[in-house]
């Protein structure tokens, strides 16, 4: 069987970053929210060619999955750029130079990391980001772990995770709550080989340890409270 020709998936627009000044931030977060809508239709036309290719020999199935991989890389930029878009335009400042009461939707700089607030407040200096539980940290200000090592990991934490040349093993949190995440991305390396242990619970409703068996630049696993689901 023929493989169709692959569609062309467009090079998003420069990411913005924080530390950047404000009108550079917004000029760029604009421009990824403009891509958004491109990307959607570049997306449903690379799952709709996955989907034919899927019945190829084993040789085209194994140049299907390498897209597939490319499609859902373009899924998380396009999920990050909407957080991007929407955490700029909510924007108020540092918080310490804040004052009087602040509604939501908001988001502050503290503790060199951006905090999106979760409740009205009557005073905002009464309720510091980090220390109340007003406030929940944005995707922007998540604090990337670096490792490079087999490792045991954390709950509701990030990870920057060179993978070297050798296969890691990385474990999984113990005895998760619902709604506990763990959210990686390469950094570097390869990832190909690696192991997600279980850590005793399942993953996508198997009794088995997550064999990374191609090449992923970002995963993130939410635990629904018995099992542990890739959600990208």
């Amino acid at each position: 069987m023929a493989i169709p020709e692959k569609p062309t998936l467009t090079t998003p627009p420069t990411a913005p970053v924080r530390g950047e000044d404000p009108t550079t931030f917004s000029n760029k977060a604009n421009a990824y929210v403009g891509f958004i809508e491109t990307n959607v239709i570049d997306l449903t036309a690379a799952i709709d060619w996955q989907n034919t290719v899927f019945t190829a020999t084993e040789a085209e199935a194994t140049s299907a999955e390498a897209d597939a991989v490319t499609a859902t890389q373009q899924r998380v930029l396009a999920q990050t750029a909407a957080t991007l878009a929407q955490s700029s335009a909510n924007f108020k400042g540092v918080w310490s130079t804040l004052t009087g009461s602040l509604d939501v939707p908001a988001v502050v700089f503290h503790s060199n990391n951006y905090w999106q607030l979760i409740v009205d407040l009557a005073d905002v200096t009464a309720e510091e980001p980090g220390i109340s539980g007003d406030w929940k940290l944005t995707v922007l200000g998540a604090n990337w772990q670096a490792i490079s090592t087999s490792i045991s990991l954390a709950a509701n934490a990030y990870y920057a995770v060179d993978f070297g040349s050798s296969a890691l093993t990385l474990t999984l949190p113990a005895s998760p709550g619902t709604n506990d995440f763990v959210q990686l991305y390469k950094s570097a390396g390869t990832s190909k080989g690696a192991i997600i242990a279980r850590n005793g619970e399942t993953i996508m409703g198997l009794a088995e340890n997550l064999n990374i068996n191609v090449e992923i630049t970002a995963l993130y696993l939410v635990y629904n409270g018995s099992d542990w689901r890739i959600v990208r």
